[in-house]
């Protein structure tokens, strides 16, 4: 007989517990973005677990085979080789420093772009400030005196 996804997610937490990923339900409940009566009620049946309550398990612990907690096929826990790589959710700690050697080529080519666009500017300015001085001269040099014969 198989076992449903509620008892098999039930089931992984265990383990999760015995291995000192976790401590108590609160603690998985706080990690997965729920309380510990949502992990009650997946526990006693009264709700199936969620698509998104799974998705956050696999964020927040990389090493769960979600296609075990849903199908019931594999083993319980993805070997390292086989562990999908995925973005790490806001709640867990990010390297700063690797985010920085990632992205620093990028920001590298927007400063630069940035620094030439500054400079394009300052010539555009100082080519109005231009332009405007000689229309103010030629306007200066206009004949307003007399007056325009209307027919």
């Amino acid at each position: 007989m198989l076992k449903d996804e509620n008892l098999r997610f039930i089931e992984l937490v265990e383990e999760l517990k015995i291995n000192g990923k976790i401590a108590d339900y609160v603690q998985l409940a706080s990690s997965l973005g729920t309380n510990k009566a949502g992990i009650s009620d997946i526990k006693s049946g009264r709700k199936k677990i969620s698509i998104e309550l799974i998705r956050r398990m696999k964020l927040s612990y990389p090493e769960v085979n979600i296609e075990w907690v849903i199908m019931g096929v594999g083993d319980k826990f993805c070997t390292q080789s086989s562990q999908i790589d995925i973005q790490k959710s806001p709640t867990q700690n990010v390297d700063i420093s690797e985010l920085f050697k990632q992205f620093a080529p990028i920001l590298e080519q927007k400063d630069n772009k940035l620094l030439k666009q500054a400079e394009e500017i300052g010539e555009l300015k100082a080519r109005i400030k231009e332009l405007e001085q000689r229309l103010g001269k030629t306007a200066g040099d206009a004949n307003i005196g007399g007056t325009a014969n209307a027919g």
